[in-house]
């Protein structure tokens, strides 16, 4: 059974990196339950929260939860990571946690999100390590190599700011949109 990455990590000192005002427009992609969502929209009572996955039963349990918890900020959408799209320079923050490895082409999903994001715009990425330590999370033929994801990141317009491990299986990276791309 595949937990979510959540449960492992410190998602209070993730918030207190990225969020850095009460009304950003933020992106998360692969939402699942709103492990992230929700602690985020709290956080940003005048912004709003895009949650995105192509499982629109995980949206629902999300979106009840929100509910529950008094939270109205989020705006959920189903949709697989290949069709969705929005207008340039939109986001504040987009954040993936636990989805890179699971994209069908990463180079052009990187230059969809590198598209969305405003020029101060943030990138977040939590992934699983690519040896595997532990009995759950994706397969280790599917995780990526920190030096792979980050120098890809890099050649798709994005420089480094942080990349820290959480745990001994899991690691994030937290990258700007660069002002060394040239738009074509």
């Amino acid at each position: 059974m595949h937990k979510d990455i959540s449960q492992f990590i410190d998602v209070k000192k993730i918030l207190d990196e990225l969020i850095t005002d009460d009304n950003l427009i933020i992106l998360d992609l692969g939402c699942g339950t709103g492990a992230l969502s929700i602690p985020f929209a709290k956080m940003i009572s005048n912004g709003t929260v895009f949650a995105v996955d192509r499982n629109s039963e995980v949206l629902n349990l999300m979106l009840d939860r929100a509910k529950n918890e008094g939270v109205n900020n989020i705006v959920a959408l189903t949709s697989s990571f290949e069709e969705i799209d929005f207008q340039e320079g939109y986001f504040d923050l987009i954040v993936l946690s636990s989805v890179y490895h699971e994209l069908e082409d990463a180079p052009l999903m990187l230059k969809k999100l590198n598209r969305w994001l405003r020029s101060s715009g943030i990138l977040s990425i939590i992934e699983w390590k690519k040896e595997r330590k532990e009995n759950f999370g994706p397969p280790a033929m599917v995780r990526v190599e920190e030096d792979l994801l980050l120098g890809t990141l890099v050649f798709s317009g994005f420089d480094l700011i942080h990349m820290e491990d959480l745990t001994d299986s899991i690691y994030h990276v937290i990258l700007k949109k660069s002002d060394k791309v040239c738009k074509s």
